[in-house]
C-alpha cells in the first residue's frame, strides 16, 4: 500500500468520524427538544413557580441606593512648603499614588465616621414598610427620638403614629430582650422607658404617617461606625491624577448623600486641625515667653527708675557722650546676637525635653539661620504626617515604622544644628562683648552711678527688643492660623440616582427563570438516570449484538380488543411498521420457514407482535399458521376467542388428526392452532416428538409456520420449542425490560442458543422511555426499513462510534 493511500484512507476515517460526531449533535438535540416539548407544562409551571417567588422575594427586600463624590488632592499642601519633601519621597521611590493611598485610608477610618455617625446622629434609624417592601426613613420622617441616658444595650420598638401629635409605643425589646411596655406619648414630652429616658419631638411630616407604624432602633456608636464605615467606597480614578472617587451605599437616598457631604467636611477639617497644630503649639510656646519676658522687662524697668530716683541721676555727662555712642554699635550687634542665642537656647531645650518626642517645633523665624529653619519645617511635616498615620493605622504598621525613623533622623540633625549654631553665636557674642568692654575700660572715669545705670538701660535694651520679637511672632502665628487651607477640593458633590441599585430584578427574575428550567431538567435527568429499563433502540444497539429487523410503536387503537390488523389499519404506523418487519424478514428467511416468538419476561408483547406479524405475512399472499406454544398460559388463544382441541390435544394423543387442532380463516391466509387444555406436565409435552412431527408437517403446507412461546428466562419451554424453528425473534419492549439484562442476553446470542436470533424492539414511542428516533420509527416510519436489521444477520461485531459526543450520547443513554 502507497503512502498516498494510506494518507487517503486516514482523511477518509477522520471525515467518517466528523460525520459520526454531528449525527451524536443531531441526536442530542433532538432528544433533549423531545423531551423538553413532552415536559413542557412542568417546565412552565417550574418557571412560573419560580418567577412568582422571585417577585415576592423582590417585594420583601430592602431597596439600597448609591450615592457618589470626588475630591482632588493637593500634593503641595496648599503651600508649597512640602516641595522639598515630596522631592525627597519621589527619591526614594514613593508616588503621589502612595499618598492617595494613605488619603483613602484616612478617608475610610472609623476615626472619621465616628464623627459623622456624632454629626448625624446615625445610631438611631427609623423604618417601615411600603406593601410588602422595607422602607427607610431618614429626612422625611414623622418624630425624631433623643435618647437622654447613655448607651446600655440595643434598643428597638414599634411606634404607632395614632394623631399628628402622638404616638403609640410598644413592643420594646432591651439588650435582646422583650420588654413589656405600652404607652401613649405626646410630641416634645420626655418619658421614662425601660431603654432609659427619650424625648421624642416632630419632625417633617409631609408623608402623613398618621395610621402607619415606624420601627425604631438604636445601635451602639461602634456597632454604627462599622456598618456605615462598611458602606463607604473609595477608588483612586487615575494614576497620573490626584482624583479620588468616593461612594456610598445605603438604603436611604438622602442619607447616604448626608454621609458624604458630612465625611467630606470633617475629612476637610481634620486636614486644617491639623496643620493648624503647629502654629498652635507656635503660639503656646510664644505666649509663655511673652509673659515671662514681660515680667523681666518689667523688673528692669523698676530696678532703673528706683536707682536713678535713689541716687538722682537725670542725664549722662558730655564727657561719656563720645564713648556711649561708639559702645553702642557694638551694644546693639551684641543685642542681637543674644537675642538669636535665647531663641536658639529656648528651641534647644524644648527640642531636648523627652515630654516633647515627636512633637512639633515652634517654627520661629528670628533664628537668622534659613538651613535651620528650613529643617524645622521638613520636621513638622513629617511629624504631622506621621500623627494622622498612627490615628488610623497600628503602630506596628511598616508605614508608620518608617515615618518614625525619618522623624528620629531629622530629629537628631535639627539637634546637632541647633548646638554648631549656639556655638557659633557664642563666639560672635564673646567678640562683640570685648568690644563693649574696651570701651567700657575708656569710661573708667565716669562716676560708678552712672555706669551702674548704664548697664541697667543694657538689660532694659535687650528685654525691650526681645519682647518685641515676640509679639511680632506672635502676629504672625495668628495670620497664619487664619489662612490655612486643607490641601483638599470637593469637585462633585455627592450626586447619584434614586433608582435602586439592589436588589436587581432583573438578575432576580434572570436566576429565577433559570432555576425554573434546571429544576424539571434535574429532575428529568435524575429520573433517566435511575431509569433502568430499556428507552429505546440506542439502550439495545449500546448493549446487544443481535440485529434488530424491525421496531414496532405502541398499539393506540383502545376499540380493537384484540389489537389485531385488520384492513382499516391500512396507512397507520403500526400497520407499516409490521410492514417494515416482514421486509426485513426477507433477508433473514428468503424461502419462508418456521420463526419464533419469545422475550424475557412476561409483558413484552410477544403474543401481540406474532399475531400481527402472521396477518401482515397473510396479507402479502402467504400462507401462514399461527401456534400458540404457551401452553401453560394461552394468551394468544384467549385473545382470538379459540375454542375445542387444540395443542396439548395433539401432543398428548387425544387426537391424531392434525386438521382437528387448525382453526382456519382467523385472518387473510392466516390459520390458527390454539393452545389447548393446559396440561400438568407442559415441557415434557413440548419435548415428545410429535411436536417435530407436527412441525415437518406444517412446513408442507404452509410458506410460514409462527410459534408464540413462553418467555425464555422463567421456564424452559422456549428453549425446547427452539430445537424445531429456523429464526428466533426475541421482542424486548420499552419501558418494560431491564437494559442491566441486555448484557446476559448478548451472552446468550453469542452462545448460539436461540437459533437465527433477531431482535424486535416493541412500543417505542412509548411516554417517557422512548429516546433516539431518529434511527427507526418514533412518530413516524422514515427509514427504519434501511437500517431496521442492523448489519446483517448473524454480525456480532458492532462499530462502536468514538469521540466526544458519542460518549456523551452514551452516558445519557445510560445509567
Amino acid at each position: 500500500m502507497t503512502e498516498n493511500n494510506i494518507e487517503l484512507q486516514q482523511l477518509q476515517a477522520q471525515q467518517m468520524q466528523e460525520k459520526e460526531d454531528d449525527l451524536d449533535i443531531f441526536a442530542i438535540l433532538q432528544y433533549c427538544i423531545v423531551v423538553f416539548l413532552r415536559n413542557l407544562k412542568w417546565y412552565i409551571l417550574a418557571v412560573l413557580l419560580c418567577l412568582i417567588v422571585a417577585f415576592f422575594y423582590l417585594k420583601k427586600q430592602q431597596r439600597v441606593y448609591s450615592q457618589y463624590a470626588t475630591v482632588l488632592i493637593d500634593s503641595q499642601n496648599g503651600g508649597g512648603k512640602s516641595s522639598s519633601l515630596e522631592a525627597l519621597k519621589q527619591l526614594n521611590g514613593v508616588q503621589v499614588t502612595d499618598n492617595l493611598k494613605n488619603e483613602i485610608f484616612v478617608l475610610k477610618s472609623r476615626r472619621l465616621m465616628g464623627l459623622v455617625v456624632d454629626s448625624l446622629n446615625l445610631d438611631v434609624s427609623y423604618s417601615t414598610t411600603v406593601g410588602l417592601t422595607p422602607v427607610s426613613l431618614y429626612q422625611y420622617r414623622p418624630f425624631t427620638v433623643t435618647f437622654l441616658s447613655p448607651y446600655a444595650g440595643y434598643v428597638s420598638f414599634r411606634a404607632d403614629v395614632i394623631s399628628p401629635n402622638s404616638i403609640k409605643i410598644s413592643d420594646m425589646h432591651v439588650g435582646g430582650e422583650a420588654i413589656d411596655f405600652n404607652q401613649e406619648v405626646k410630641y416634645g414630652a420626655e418619658i421614662k422607658t425601660p431603654a432609659g429616658k427619650m424625648k421624642i419631638t416632630k419632625a417633617d411630616d409631609r408623608n402623613n404617617y398618621v395610621g402607619k407604624t415606624v420601627q425604631v432602633t438604636r445601635t451602639s456608636r461602634e456597632g454604627a461606625i462599622g456598618r456605615f464605615a462598611g458602606s463607604i467606597g473609595a477608588n483612586i480614578v487615575d494614576d497620573n491624577a490626584s482624583l479620588i472617587a468616593l461612594s456610598c451605599r445605603d438604603t436611604n437616598v438622602e442619607r447616604a448623600k448626608a454621609i458624604l457631604g458630612t465625611l467630606l467636611a470633617v475629612y476637610k477639617y481634620d486636614i486644617i486641625n491639623s496643620k493648624n497644630s503647629v502654629a498652635n503649639n507656635t503660639a503656646k510656646f510664644i505666649d509663655q515667653r511673652i509673659g515671662i519676658i514681660g515680667s523681666e522687662l518689667s523688673d528692669v524697668e523698676n530696678k532703673l527708675a528706683q536707682y536713678k530716683q535713689a541716687n538722682q541721676i537725670v542725664d549722662f555727662s558730655t564727657n561719656a557722650q563720645n564713648y556711649l555712642q561708639q559702645s553702642t554699635a557694638a551694644q546693639q550687634q551684641a543685642n542681637q546676637i543674644q537675642t538669636q542665642l535665647s531663641v536658639a537656647k529656648y528651641l534647644s531645650d524644648h527640642v531636648n525635653n523627652a515630654s516633647n518626642e515627636k512633637g512639633l517645633i515652634p517654627d520661629l523665624s528670628g533664628l537668622g539661620n534659613t538651613s535651620l529653619q528650613s529643617q524645622i519645617a521638613q520636621y513638622n511635616d513629617l511629624v504631622l504626617q506621621y500623627q494622622r498615620l498612627a490615628e488610623n493605622s497600628s503602630s506596628a504598621s511598616s508605614v508608620v515604622a518608617e515615618q518614625e525613623r525619618n522623624i528620629n533622623a531629622l530629629q537628631g540633625a535639627i539637634r546637632s544644628s541647633l548646638d554648631n549654631y549656639m556655638n557659633s553665636l557664642k563666639l560672635q557674642l564673646n567678640r562683640a562683648q570685648a568690644i563693649g568692654g574696651q570701651f567700657q575700660g575708656a569710661m573708667a572715669g565716669i562716676p560708678q552711678k552712672e555706669i551702674q545705670a548704664l548697664d541697667i538701660g543694657r538689660q532694659q535694651t535687650i528685654k525691650e527688643a526681645l519682647y518685641t520679637y515676640l509679639l511680632n511672632k506672635r502676629e504672625e502665628v495668628a495670620l497664619q492660623l487664619a489662612i490655612n487651607e486643607a490641601n483638599m477640593r470637593v469637585v462633585e458633590d455627592p450626586y447619584g440616582s434614586t433608582a435602586p441599585i439592589s436588589p436587581n430584578s432583573r438578575t432576580a427574575y434572570l436566576i429565577a427563570l433559570v432555576i425554573g428550567l434546571l429544576i424539571p431538567t434535574l429532575i428529568l435527568w435524575a429520573r433517566i438516570q435511575m431509569n433502568t429499563l430499556v428507552r429505546g433502540r440506542k439502550d439495545v444497539e449500546d448493549n446487544l449484538s443481535a440485529p434488530i429487523v424491525g421496531e414496532i410503536p405502541e398499539w393506540v387503537d383502545d376499540e380493537n380488543e384484540q389489537k389485531m390488523l385488520t384492513k382499516k389499519d391500512n396507512g397507520k404506523s403500526i400497520s407499516e411498521a409490521f410492514r417494515v418487519l416482514r421486509y426485513s424478514l426477507n433477508f433473514v428467511m428468503k424461502d419462508g420457514g418456521v420463526i419464533m416468538l419469545t422475550s424475557s419476561t412476561p409483558s413484552q408483547g410477544k403474543s401481540f407482535i406474532s399475531r400481527n406479524l402472521s396477518v401482515i405475512l397473510g396479507v402479502a399472499g402467504k400462507k401462514v399458521i399461527l401456534v400458540d406454544a404457551d401452553i401453560r398460559k394461552n394468551s394468544l388463544t384467549t385473545v382470538v376467542h379459540s375454542q375445542g382441541a387444540g395443542l396439548t390435544a395433539y401432543l398428548s394423543g387425544q387426537t391424531t388428526s392434525l386438521d382437528e387442532v387448525i382453526n382456519k380463516d382467523l385472518a387473510e391466509n392466516l390459520d390458527f392452532i390454539p393452545a389447548g387444555v393446559r396440561p400438568p406436565n407442559p415441557s415434557e409435552l413440548l419435548m415428545n416428538e410429535e411436536f417435530d412431527k407436527m412441525i415437518a408437517e406444517l412446513r408442507k403446507r404452509y410458506d410460514y409456520v409462527v410459534i408464540d412461546t413462553t418467555p425464555a428466562i422463567t421456564v424452559a419451554d422456549a428453549g425446547i420449542v427452539n430445537r424445531v424453528v429456523d429464526v428466533t425473534l426475541y421482542v424486548i419492549r420499552v419501558g418494560v425490560e431491564d437494559r442491566r439484562f441486555l448484557k446476559q442476553l448478548d451472552q446468550l446470542y453469542r452462545s448460539g442458543k436461540f437459533k437465527g436470533m433477531n431482535v424486535v424492539l416493541n412500543g417505542t414511542g412509548s411516554g417517557d422511555h422512548s429516546y433516539g428516533y431518529g434511527y427507526g420509527y418514533g412518530y413516524g416510519y422514515g427509514y427504519g426499513y434501511g437500517y431496521g436489521y442492523g448489519y446483517g444477520y448473524g454480525h456480532e461485531e458492532k462499530n462502536k462510534k468514538k469521540g466526544f459526543f458519542a460518549r456523551l450520547y452514551r452516558m445519557i443513554s445510560k445509567k
